[in-house]
């Protein structure tokens, strides 16, 4: 199974074609990625019954003011992604008190391990949004295409990127709230 969707993968990267400025079509299946903010990426809940775009996820308050937004890509099998998320969900309360922005924990796992993503946040407590990235697109559209994990991005109130870490190592979610802080 592991081989078969290795190859599908691959298949559908490689019949990719650049069209215009910031979009490319991947030919099979059809699928259309913008490579700009919001990126139209298909997302799945953490148990993978519901599925949305980016551009959804993303999406600023209607009413309200606009808000700052973590993304905090990860893996199921990484441990400086469990201890890194695990630092975030024990602040996350007293965070919100004192800003206004949204944590997405977005999963890069391949398929055969999504059962995992809703069990792991579940028994660490992820107070934050959790998604998996369906096909792992956001690789195509983040700098440096998310080479090594945990990374998180920290998008301004427009979407643009604010703040970037790669790895994780305690104290680094102090740098990170002062940062959200910042963008209030």
């Amino acid at each position: 199974m592991k081989n078969l969707y290795a190859i599908f993968l691959n298949a559908c990267l490689l019949s990719c074609v650049q069209q215009g400025e910031g979009q490319i079509i991947y030919r099979y299946p059809k699928y259309v990625l913008d490579t700009v903010y919001p990126y139209n990426i298909l997302l799945a809940d953490m148990d993978s019954s519901r599925f949305f775009t980016s551009e959804q996820v993303l999406a600023q308050p209607e009413k309200g003011p606009k808000q700052p937004i973590v993304l905090a890509f990860w893996l199921t099998t990484c441990g400086p992604c469990r201890a890194e998320l695990t630092t975030y969900a024990a602040q996350y309360e007293a965070w919100r008190k004192q800003a206004n922005f949204r944590i997405l924990a977005i999963s890069l796992d391949y398929p055969h391990r999504f059962r995992d993503i809703a069990r792991i946040a579940r028994e660490l407590g992820f107070p934050f949004e959790v998604y998996w990235d369906v096909h792992r697109f956001f690789r195509v559209v983040m700098p440096g295409g998310l080479n090594g994990l945990p990374q998180i991005f920290l998008l301004d109130k427009e979407g643009k990127i604010a703040y970037h870490q790669k790895g994780f190592r305690p104290g680094d979610e102090q740098r990170l709230f002062q940062k959200i802080l910042e963008l209030q």
